[in-house]
């Protein structure tokens, strides 16, 4: 009986001291999340969005150079991709600003933070850092954050593609006082000790988009009217991360669709070759790809950009 008692003390203590080792781990990705409230949709097809337009405009920045492996980017298991060999690649790391006539100026990603002018790691360190991402650069006063100085532009949110490190490293610089929407579902990797990047410290909570109560957008799934004027849409586009999300602008200038990673570049559009090892779901990539590629045949006016495009 004795011995039956000490065997299950023993248990019980290596079960509490196994989960107070994993929350201790785990605790700091654990960000409360609260849904984002979207207006009721102004439109409901793309052709009703398309024929109208708003004075919504946007630009482009790169806030660094990421080398990393092309299969990383691109499924090198693809068909397609048979003469394609793995190598190094460089690729710049996009942000986009926002700016809308009557509710301000916004983001889409943060790109990569000011420590990357010195550090190829930023701020992520941890046993596993080293070994599993790629190395950053950037010049000087070419963070998001300085950019939006140079501009005098007073950010009133940041809305995320996904959740990965170099899409969300900026946040370091910026405010915390204004909100940050991502999709339903992102997983926000912050590991204490294994991969550490407290990306988002700071912020109190992180809104969700849950497109459940979208309208339906083919080819793709998902529509949620933002703003409620049809000026700008989150598109869900899952595969390259759980809840990645792409956007689009319906300008009076010209119309365009954010693809996040869901296409990382132009070569990746026009190989039709979808993401490769970082996606959560490569064969789900490929298949957004697929619906990106077909988007643009039924609406060739409406401008592509993409996540880690040279030249854009």
């Amino acid at each position: 009986m004795k011995k039956s008692r000490k065997i299950l003390i023993t248990f019980a203590s290596l079960i509490l001291l196994a989960s107070v080792f994993a929350l201790l781990i785990f605790q700091s990705s654990m960000i409360p999340r609260i849904p984002y409230s979207a207006p009721e949709a102004s439109h409901q097809s793309w052709d009703e969005i398309l024929s109208s337009s708003t004075p919504i405009t946007i630009q482009t920045h790169s806030t660094g150079i990421m080398q990393t492996d092309l299969s990383g980017i691109m499924n090198l298991d693809h068909e397609r991709a048979a003469d394609i060999q793995e190598k190094i690649v460089e690729i710049p790391v996009n942000v986009f600003i926002i700016l809308h006539h009557e509710f301000g100026d916004y983001l889409i990603d943060a790109g990569l933070d000011s420590s990357y002018a010195n550090n190829p790691h930023g701020t992520i360190k941890g046993i596993l850092a080293k070994k599993f991402l790629g190395k950053g650069s950037q010049e000087p006063n070419t963070h998001i954050a300085a950019i939006l100085e140079q501009q005098n532009i007073q950010l009133k949110g940041v809305w995320l593609t996904h959740m990965h490190p170099d899409h969300i490293a900026g946040v370091i610089d910026l405010p915390k006082n204004i909100p940050y929407v991502a999709g339903k579902g992102e997983r926000y990797v912050n590991f204490r000790f294994i991969m550490q990047t407290d990306h988002l410290k700071g912020i109190e909570a992180l809104y969700e988009i849950d497109f459940s109560k979208g309208i339906d957008l083919p080819p793709f799934g998902k529509g949620v009217d933002l703003f409620g004027d049809g000026s700008f849409w989150a598109i869900e586009s899952s595969g390259h991360s759980t809840g990645h999300v792409m956007f689009f602008i319906n300008g009076a200038d010209e119309k365009v669709l954010v693809t996040g990673d869901a296409c990382n570049d132009q070569n990746q559009f026009d190989t039709g070759i979808g993401p490769g090892y970082f996606s959560s779901d490569i064969e789900e990539a490929q298949k957004m790809l697929e619906s990106i590629i077909s988007f643009k045949e039924q609406y060739p006016e409406v401008r592509l950009l993409f996540g880690h495009d040279h030249d854009q």
